[in-house]
């Protein structure tokens, strides 16, 4: 399995095969556009392995960087045109927070994941302290941020006085891991980035639509 994760400016990589795992963090200095495909390829030749045996791939779908999810939905789907027989599994990034909440188990009760969606919007969803999603990924405003039970934001974000969680390529293999015991594949055609949001593009472009 290669498990990937563009969604942020810091950037996961993992890959499992012959029953080692090999992982690569990207800081916030890596270009993703530039530098993913050759840190994957390292990873391979780490592994003595070629990228087309890979069986399986888990990449983070959103919410994020547009720019970043773009990014990783295209590097699976074009190991997807290579391999056909290739699987694929889509990860929630905010499932992938509560994931590592839970398993560090950071939290008894129900609680809150919270990543900045700049311009004062913040993505959320809520679980239960086993991670089990309560709620749908959606977009909220500072202001309603304070309605939420045990809240945490992704590590970065120094707003706000929430407990951070940071994200690694040891929890992303283990999420993801996780999902393909349970079957939870799709498609090639249905693996597309998760938004929430419009971009800076579509709001520029509706605003020009409304003069």
């Amino acid at each position: 399995m290669l498990a990937i994760n563009t969604a942020f400016v810091k950037a996961d990589l993992a890959l499992e095969t012959n029953g080692k795992t090999y992982f690569k963090t990207l800081d916030a200095e890596a270009k993703h556009s530039e530098n993913v495909l050759k840190n994957i390829d390292e990873l391979c030749t780490e592994a003595e392995v070629d990228v087309l045996d890979v069986k399986t791939v888990a990449v983070v779908t959103g919410p994020g960087s547009f720019t970043g999810l773009r990014i990783g939905v295209a590097i699976a789907k074009a190991l997807g045109c290579a391999d056909k027989k290739l699987k694929f599994i889509s990860l929630s990034s905010l499932e992938l927070m509560a994931y590592t909440i839970a398993k560090q188990n950071l939290c008894k009760e129900n609680f809150c994941c919270i990543i900045n969606a700049l311009s004062g919007n913040y993505f959320v969803a809520e679980f239960d302290a086993s991670g089990k999603r309560l709620s749908e990924d959606r977009m909220v405003g500072e202001g309603e941020l304070s309605a939420f039970e045990n809240p945490f934001v992704l590590s970065g974000d120094t707003k706000f006085d929430f407990p951070a969680i940071s994200l690694s390529a040891q929890m992303l293999l283990g999420f993801a891991k996780e999902k393909e015991a349970k079957g939870e594949y799709i498609l090639l055609e249905d693996l597309l980035p998760e938004y929430i949001r419009p971009s800076q593009a579509e709001d520029n472009l509706k605003k020009s639509k409304k003069c």
